[in-house]
């Protein structure tokens, strides 16, 4: 079996994204915010930003967007 690619670069690869997507949706329900609103705009540049800058880790990154 192939291990899906993570990425470690801050280059987000398709399984990244499917990381991302993940968090973004759990954090969105948990917090009621409609997707599409002003919020989830930021609430998803936020989860780039912070695996940008090398968090890879889901649930660090779930922590730190449920924190902002």
């Amino acid at each position: 079996m192939i291990k899906p690619h993570v990425s470690k670069s801050g280059v987000a690869y398709p399984d990244d994204l499917v990381l991302l997507k993940r968090i973004y949706d759990q954090v969105c329900e948990e917090r009621g915010i409609p997707r599409g609103s002003s919020e989830a705009s930021e609430l998803a540049t936020e989860a780039m930003k912070l695996f940008s800058a090398g968090i890879f880790d889901e649930d660090t990154i779930g922590r730190r967007l449920r924190c902002r």
